[in-house]
């Protein structure tokens, strides 16, 4: 169990220390693996609490990081994954669910009580907000209200409409370099977009956006007021 979600959360990191998000092709088939991913999951949490009592020396080590590995894994999916599609309304299920098994396996598996009244308390601290977090997730996607690509079609504006409910709702215009993107067979790493403005939420409707050259970009009031120009090398 530790080696499938560090494994999987080790691709989300690589993918957000250089930069980019990893994109599916088929926004149906992550849905369908984050479900059996998590099916695994419980299967190998209930198997591990039925072995406890003859689980090896290195079981009882892995059993007192998985809390901490189950917070990677979820950080990893929720940061460095485009979720989309209904998977963004399952993510926070998904968290759930890997966080605590996470500390089902360390509360059913770790014998040694000073360890699990100290390390269970540092879980504690770190896990509650987490699940907090899942409990206020944002599902709403963002939407492309309007999009403009550069004369040399280098890179793609996009004014974006994104209300995140409770967190308030915003205007954003981003940038995307479209000659970075790493093609897989299942979908491409998508190099990730710098925002270059952000403004109130209704301003989506009228805002338009226009390339003066190749790497300028003016954003416009519906006066035709120039906000921001973008110059990228």
């Amino acid at each position: 169990m530790a080696i499938l979600l560090l494994a999987i959360a080790s691709l989300y990191f690589a993918a957000m220390i250089f930069g980019y998000t990893l994109v599916p092709n088929n926004r149906a088939a992550p849905a369908v693996m984050s479900t059996i991913i998590t099916a695994a999951v419980i299967f190998l949490t209930v198997k591990g609490i039925k072995l406890r009592k003859t689980a090896p020396c290195k079981a009882s080590v892995l059993n007192m990081l998985m809390p901490l590995i189950s917070m990677i894994f979820v950080t990893g999916k929720a940061l460095g994954y485009d979720t989309d599609g209904i998977e963004l309304y399952l993510l926070p299920v998904y968290g759930y669910i890997v966080l605590i098994c996470g500390m089902a396996l360390f509360f059913a598996c770790v014998k040694e009580k000073s360890v699990k009244v100290r390390l269970g308390a540092a879980y504690a601290i770190l896990v509650l907000p987490m699940l907090a977090a899942l409990l206020l997730w944002d599902f709403a996607p963002k939407s492309v209200a309007a999009s403009e690509l550069s004369p040399n079609a280098m890179y793609l504006a996009e004014v974006v409409s994104s209300d995140q409910g409770i967190f308030g709702a915003d205007t954003f215009v981003r940038v995307t370099r479209q000659d970075m993107d790493i093609e897989l067979p299942v979908g491409r790493f998508r190099k990730n977009p710098i925002y270059i403005y952000k403004g109130e939420y209704h301003e989506f409707e009228t805002m338009t956006i226009k390339w003066e050259t190749d790497e300028t970009l003016s954003i416009n009031s519906v006066n035709g007021t120039v906000l921001l120009a973008f110059t990228r090398e």
